[in-house]
C-alpha cells in the first residue's frame, strides 16, 4: 500500500526547507541586482529594443505564453517577487521585530506612492484594491435622500456596487450619463456631464479608463467642471498608475482609488487611494482603528487596518521603484506605441469594430474589439487553447475581446495575435466547452 499524497508531500517540504532558506536568504540581493541591472539599462545608450529586451528578462513570465490581459492582473517582476518572498520569509523566521519594522517600511512605501502620483505624502492611503478605495470614499461621503451622483454607463462594478448601496440604504439617486461611443472629441464627454447637472448633483463617480471599452475620460476637464459646480469627484483609476505618467494635482480630482497589481505590477492585494487633502474634510473613515479621528494623520487615517499582510504593502514599493527606474514617460509612450501598432494590425481584419478611441487624449494601452458573428468567449477561448494568448472577455451590450499591452510585450507577440485571429475569422473557432 502505498503512501498518501500528504506523505509524499510533507516529506518533500521537510527536505526542501533547508535549501529554501538559503535561497531566501539572497532574495534581497537578487532583487537589488535585478532593479540595478534596470537602471543601468536605462541609463545605458543601447537601441529602443534592446533595453526592452532586457526589462522582459526582469519578468518571470512562461515564455510559451504571449500575456495580453495584465487589465485584470499583472505579473510581478523579480525586484517585486524577491520584496515580497523575503518579507514573508522574515516573518515566518520570526514574527517579531520584522512585524515591526516592515510596519514602518510601509510610511517609505507611502512616500514612494506620493512621488509617483505626483501627490503629497498626507495624500496617500494604501489599501489593497480599486474596490476597497470606492468603498472609503464612497461610504464616507455624507449623502441623503435625493442627493445625485453622475455616473458613465459603462462603470466597473467596484465602484457602482457602492453608489448603488447609497441608493438603497438612503435614497440616493444614481444616473449614468451616455454619449456616443467611442468619443473622438472630449467635448462630448463633458457636455454630456455638463447638461446632466441638476441642482440636486453632489458627485461625479467616473472610471478614468472605463474597463471594457478602454477609452478615458477628459479627467482634468471633468474634475474643473465638477468643482465649478460644488460637486466631488470620486474617481476609478484602477488603471492608469502604471500605464500613465500621474499627476494627481494636475488632475485637481477629489478622490482617486487604483489597484496596483494591473499596470504597476505589484502583488494582489496592494492599492493606493489618493485623497486630496482639502477634500479629506468632507470623508469618514470607513475602518477605523487608533488614529482614525486625528485630522493631523491626513490620508493615512483612512487605511487604519490594524495588522495587514505588509509584506505586500512593502512590495508595492518595489513595484514602484522598479517603474520608476525604468521612467514613467519610457513606459507611457512604450505601452502606447504597442497598442497604436496592435490597432494598425487588426484594423484589417473584415469587419472588425473598435470600442476605444482613436483619440490619443481618450485612448491608452487597452483595446476593445468585436469581430462580426463571432462570440467574444469563443475568440478568447481560441486565442487560449490554440494559440496561447491570453487575453479577456468583456461583457455588458459590447460583446468584445480586450488586449492589454504592457511593457513586456512585443511587437511580434502583436503580430502573432493578428495572425492568430485571422484564422477565427476564416471560422477556425473552437467551441466554448458548456458548463
Amino acid at each position: 500500500m502505498g503512501m498518501s499524497p500528504w506523505v509524499v508531500s510533507r516529506r518533500r517540504l521537510l527536505q526542501a526547507i533547508p535549501a529554501g532558506a538559503v535561497a531566501m536568504g539572497a532574495a534581497a540581493l537578487a532583487g537589488e541586482r535585478s532593479l540595478e541591472a534596470v537602471t543601468r539599462a536605462a541609463q545605458a545608450g543601447g537601441t529602443d529594443e534592446e533595453f526592452w529586451r532586457r526589462v522582459r528578462d526582469e519578468f518571470l513570465l512562461d515564455k510559451d505564453w504571449t500575456y495580453m490581459n495584465n487589465g485584470t492582473l499583472g505579473p510581478t517582476p523579480k525586484p517585486v517577487y524577491y520584496s515580497l518572498t523575503e518579507r514573508y520569509h522574515d516573518l515566518a523566521q520570526d514574527p517579531g521585530q520584522p512585524n515591526t519594522d516592515q510596519n514602518n517600511m510601509a510610511e517609505e512605501v507611502r512616500r514612494k506612492a506620493a512621488a509617483f502620483l505626483g501627490a503629497d505624502v498626507d495624500e496617500i492611503a494604501l489599501v489593497r484594491n480599486t474596490t476597497e478605495g470606492m468603498n472609503f470614499m464612497l461610504g464616507g461621503l455624507d449623502l441623503k435622500a435625493g442627493d445625485e451622483i453622475l455616473t458613465t454607463f459603462h462603470e466597473h462594478g467596484g465602484g457602482l456596487n457602492p453608489c448603488n448601496l447609497k441608493a438603497k440604504r438612503h435614497g440616493v439617486v444614481v444616473k449614468a450619463v451616455k454619449w456616443p461611443a467611442p468619443a473622438e472629441d472630449p467635448d462630448v464627454i463633458l457636455k454630456a456631464f455638463d447638461a446632466a447637472i441638476t441642482p440636486r448633483t453632489r458627485v461625479f463617480m467616473v472610471s478614468h479608463v472605463m474597463y471594457q471599452s478602454g477609452s478615458m475620460v477628459p479627467l482634468k476637464e471633468l474634475a474643473a467642471l465638477a468643482r465649478s459646480k460644488n460637486i466631488i469627484t470620486a474617481v476609478d483609476g484602477a488603471h492608469p498608475p502604471g500605464m500613465l505618467k500621474m499627476d494627481m494635482h494636475d488632475l485637481g480630482v477629489d478622490y482617486y482609488a487604483s489597484s496596483s497589481h494591473k499596470w504597476l505590477c505589484a502583488p494582489t492585494g496592494a492599492g493606493i487611494l489618493y485623497l486630496r487633502r482639502a477634500s479629506q474634510e468632507q470623508l469618514w473613515p470607513t475602518v477605523v482603528a487608533g488614529g482614525w479621528d486625528d485630522p493631523k494623520r491626513g490620508a493615512a487615517r483612512y487605511d487604519r487596518q490594524s495588522q495587514r499582510a505588509h509584506p505586500i504593502v512593502v512590495a508595492q514599493g518595489a513595484a514602484i521603484d522598479f517603474q520608476t527606474a525604468i521612467g514613467r514617460e519610457r513606459i507611457e509612450a512604450r505601452v502606447r506605441a504597442l497598442c497604436t501598432y496592435a490597432r494598425r494590425q487588426l484594423s484589417g481584419l473584415p469587419g472588425i469594430t473598435f470600442h476605444t478611441s482613436m483619440n490619443p487624449a481618450l485612448s491608452n494601452a487597452l483595446l476593445a474589439f468585436t469581430l462580426p458573428n463571432l462570440k467574444n468567449a469563443d475568440i478568447v477561448y481560441t486565442l487560449k487553447k490554440r494559440h496561447r494568448i491570453w487575453t479577456r472577455t468583456m461583457e455588458y451590450d459590447l460583446n468584445a475581446v480586450r488586449i492589454a499591452t504592457h511593457i513586456y510585450n512585443t511587437e511580434a507577440q502583436v503580430d502573432a495575435l493578428a495572425d492568430a485571429l485571422r484564422e477565427i475569422v476564416k471560422g477556425q473557432v473552437l467551441a466554448m466547452p458548456t458548463a
